[in-house]
């Protein structure tokens, strides 16, 4: 069964870890001087940072952990509702994830409502945020989205950079190059991934993807390229 850690959630094979505590729990409460023994109150002011930010993501995880941990399922429903929603399809691994990580926690229906929610119409409860009464809107989301400026991807990229989600970040770079193939700062982004993580399949496959598309390519695309091949060259 998937346990709450560090790197979001570990598999069965390292169950004999213990958990991150520091990670999951908000210091800044403590500047406040909110009590932990305080469920209410901690929770409000986590929501708070959620409504806030939405696109922070460790406030998310924040927000489903101190629910898991203090067994408050239908709260902790709505955060993982909220989480779905925000991601609107994107980091599906993290967010399949936090929810199996969370059975224990949600019953039968809950559960079968958030694996469902890739459906347009998403239930949520008196403690979902993103949600307009029992029914969560998408299209809400949506509509933000589309009001926002383009930085986004980048943003959304170095939200999973940061919690080591390095394949959804990559997913998204690409998927972010495909729609603003100007944006040549998502092109960097990538690239430092691809070396970073010697990602080098995946980087001659979507070079040649962008290069089939018309996408202009920065010369760092030739850098890399004589890197990798270097690199196997020595590795062979």
């Amino acid at each position: 069964m998937p346990k709450f850690f560090t790197n979001l959630i570990a598999e069965q094979h390292v169950d004999q870890l213990q958990p991150d505590i520091c990670l999951w729990q908000d210091r800044q409460l403590d500047v406040f001087h909110y009590s932990y023994q305080n469920e209410d109150q901690v929770l409000d002011a986590l929501v708070f940072k959620v409504r806030r930010n939405s696109k922070d993501l460790l406030a998310h995880l924040r927000r489903i952990y101190f629910c898991y941990e203090r067994q408050l399922p239908a709260q902790l429903y709505a955060a993982l509702l909220d989480l779905v929603i925000i991601l609107h399809g994107r980091g599906q691994a993290i967010s399949r994830r936090m929810i199996a990580a969370s059975r224990k926690r949600l019953n039968s229906r809950q559960l079968q409502l958030l694996n469902q929610a890739a459906g347009h119409e998403l239930l949520g409860n008196t403690y979902s945020v993103f949600s307009t009464g029992l029914i969560g809107c998408r299209e809400l989301v949506i509509g933000n989205e589309q009001a926002e400026t383009e930085h986004d991807f980048l943003a959304l990229a170095n939200d999973f950079i940061e919690y080591s989600q390095l394949e959804q970040a990559m997913d998204i770079l690409e998927t972010g190059i495909s729609h603003h193939p100007e944006r040549l700062d998502l092109q960097h982004a990538l690239l430092e991934l691809y070396k970073t993580t010697q990602y080098r399949e995946r980087f001659q496959a979507h070079q040649q993807t962008f290069r089939d598309s018309g996408i202009l390519l920065t010369d760092e695309w030739l850098h890399l390229a004589l890197f990798f091949e270097g690199h196997h060259d020595g590795v062979d």
